[in-house]
């Protein structure tokens, strides 16, 4: 990988990279869950910004006993954010300015990478990963504004 016949590849159909680095972003966020005090983990959500962030939680994330991706991208977003809602974040995909503006009480936690080094869409953009409390406006009031398609 990385290679010039890759980079063609890839830049023909853009597919070829679009799961790499899925089982090393459940990872990641499972020694991130592993790192918290048992009062953050108790009532725990993993917020995904993009549906390859999301679908990798979901595939990937039950061998590290992860709950199951909130997200307001495309379908995901009729999931819904949880009953009870979460009050500990992991939050994937987003910059820190937005992370800030969102969720209460941010900090760095961890990046986005892959075995392989591909630059990927979850690599170059947003690739550093955090750990927030609840929206700062509410959840019924942030789930109304986080619906969008791609």
């Amino acid at each position: 990988m990385n290679s010039r016949w890759w980079e063609k590849a890839s830049a023909l159909q853009e597919t070829y990279i679009g799961e790499i680095g899925w089982p090393e972003l459940a990872q990641e966020v499972g020694r991130i869950r592993d790192s918290l005090v048992p009062e953050e983990r108790a009532h725990l959500g993993i917020l995904a910004t993009s549906y390859g962030e999301a679908g990798a939680i979901d595939l990937f994330g039950p061998q590290y006993g992860l709950p199951r991706a909130v997200s307001g991208i495309n379908s995901f977003w009729q999931r819904g954010y949880g009953d009870p809602a979460p009050r500990t974040l992991i939050v994937v995909g987003q910059s820190r300015q937005l992370a800030d503006e969102n969720f209460e009480g941010c900090r760095l936690a961890g990046r986005i990478w892959n075995r392989y080094g591909v630059k990927t869409e979850e690599t170059i953009w947003n690739p550093d990963i955090f750990v927030c409390g609840p929206p700062r406006q509410g959840w019924p009031e942030f789930w109304k504004r986080f619906r969008y398609y791609g």
